[in-house]
Formats: structure tokens, sequence, C-alpha cells
């Protein structure tokens, strides 16, 4: 799909936190409906999920690598914004529901054999609001509380 990206300002220039409304049990499927930049670079939105009060983050198994721990995340779609694709990412992967505070940063993903650059990721700090059991990918993932060390190791 050949779309024109455009860019959501920035959290900072918006007058409002995102809260995410559509907590649907049925998670979106495809890549028909992905935003694709001007070079057909894939859109990636996600989340750094926190618990401010304890003072951890919560992260999801990978279902590419074994024992490793990601943040949840995944394709931007035409319909929404990159913060309402976080959060739905966010949602179908952890099952957590929480408020968008700021964007972290965009980053580039490549591929590991020829460095070809295979996607953007908008990463955006999330404070939870709630954790909850039944959400669209429990029987696929796992979840797990990291202190704010722990998850910058398991990173590397």
């Amino acid at each position: 799909m050949d779309m024109k990206l455009e860019m959501t300002p920035p959290l900072e220039l918006q007058t409002v936190a995102h809260d995410f409304a559509d907590y649907t049990k049925k998670k979106r499927h495809g890549h028909d409906k992905d935003v694709l930049d001007g070079n057909k670079i894939r859109q990636v939105a996600g989340c750094l999920p926190l618990d401010m009060k304890n003072r951890r983050v919560l992260l999801i198994s990978s279902r590419k690598k074994r024992n490793a721990w990601v943040l949840p995340k995944g394709g931007w779609e035409v319909d929404e914004t990159q913060q309402h694709a976080a959060q739905r990412e966010t949602w179908e992967e952890a099952g957590i529901k929480g408020t968008i505070t700021k964007q972290l940063g965009v980053f580039e993903e490549r591929t590991k054999k020829k460095r070809k650059l295979k996607a953007h990721h908008w990463i955006f700090e999330m404070q939870i609001n709630e954790v909850v059991k039944k959400y669209p990918e429990r029987k696929k993932r796992e979840r797990r509380w990291f202190t704010l060390k722990e998850a910058l190791i398991s990173q590397l």
C-alpha cells in the first residue's frame, strides 16, 4: 500500500495526553493497512509501559527470539495516529491499559545480513493504568515485570 506518511505533532504540542478507548478482545491481522513512508519503509509504534509507583517496567516475551524480552509494538495502521497504534499494540500484546505521557524517540530497525532499513519504530512512554488478565495475545506471550535497570540489561 503506497501511502504518504503524515506525522502526528509531538505530544508537547498537543493539548492532552492520549487515552485509548478501543480495548476490543479481537486482534487486528495482516499488514494491508500498515503505514509506509515515502521510501516504502514500514512504520511501527509501541510503548515503554511504566509503573512509576513501584519503579518498574512490563516487558513481553518475543515471538521471534527465545528467552528475549521486548517492548510491545507493532504496525501503525492508516486509520490511527502513532499514539493510538502504540496503545493498541500494547493492549493486544501485553494487556495493558494506560496513558501515553511522552514520545521517547523514533528508532531504526535494520535487517541483520545486509543492514537494510526495515522499519521505523515510534516509541512512547506509557503510564500504566490497568493490567488485565484477558487480552488478545494472552496465549501467545508471557509478560514480566522488570526494574528499569533489569529492563535495560535485558535489551543488550
